[in-house]
């Protein structure tokens, strides 16, 4: 016969729930505050390249493979980690200031990195076709692949990315989670990319580092309220 004594409290239950959710609170956390600093390092070891054309990157990853690979795993788990710590910033925020915007924010941000982190696999290969092939047939197969009808399914999410990381600044912003200075360093960090030439080498990579940086402080936001 069951009784009373042999249900577990509401308490008692409700105890479990509540440290899993501080437990991945806190792990979501950590995963913004690692994936910008892994944006960093894969911008940092990114092997340089004269221009955005096709035959200087097929190049530029065909010169320096240790660089090519080390670049291309920083930012395979840098998308990864951040991809799925963005689901922990809609619960940073109270009320209903900025909600929308987080969420809409998040939902296409965390499409995109997700999407991009398998992306990262064209490295690889366009290195290998760099190397064993003659330039000009190297950049035709490349360009060959990219311009596959339904690739664009896959690789179109990155201004879905761009806009979602906008609006989810914007919106943790406005329900206090962040300072105004986020969406203005995303803006100027979005500026800079377009102004600041391939030539520049390791500066050149800076900029897209920078769009991320605000997901550190949100991160540390995280893994403070998954402590409480």
């Amino acid at each position: 016969m069951t009784t009373a004594l042999d249900q577990p409290t509401t308490t008692d239950a409700a105890d479990p729930t509540r440290r899993t959710a501080r437990t991945l609170t806190v792990l979501a956390g950590g995963a913004l505050v690692a994936g910008p600093l892994l944006y960093l390092g894969g911008m940092l070891t990114a092997p340089q390249q004269a221009s955005d054309g096709t035959a200087d990157y097929v190049a530029s990853l065909a010169r320096d493979t240790t660089l090519t690979e080390v670049s291309g795993i920083l930012l395979h788990y840098a998308n990864l980690l951040t991809g799925a710590g963005l689901f922990v910033l809609p619960l940073l925020v109270r009320g209903v200031r900025g909600r929308l915007l987080t969420l809409a924010g998040t939902l296409l941000a965390a499409l995109t990195m997700l999407n991009i982190s398998g992306s990262v696999k064209d490295d690889w290969w366009r290195m290998v076709i760099g190397q064993q092939l003659p330039l000009d047939v190297a950049v035709r197969i490349s360009d060959t692949v990219d311009a596959s009808t339904l690739l664009g399914l896959w690789r179109g999410t990155d201004a879905l990315g761009f806009l979602g990381l906008l609006l989810l600044y914007l919106g943790l912003a406005r329900a206090g989670v962040l300072g105004w200075w986020a969406p203005a360093v995303y803006v100027l960090a979005a500026v800079a990319m377009v102004a600041v030439p391939f030539s520049w080498g390791v500066v050149a990579g800076l900029p897209f580092a920078l769009l991320f940086a605000p997901l550190a402080v949100a991160g540390v936001r995280a893994v403070r309220r998954g402590r409480l």
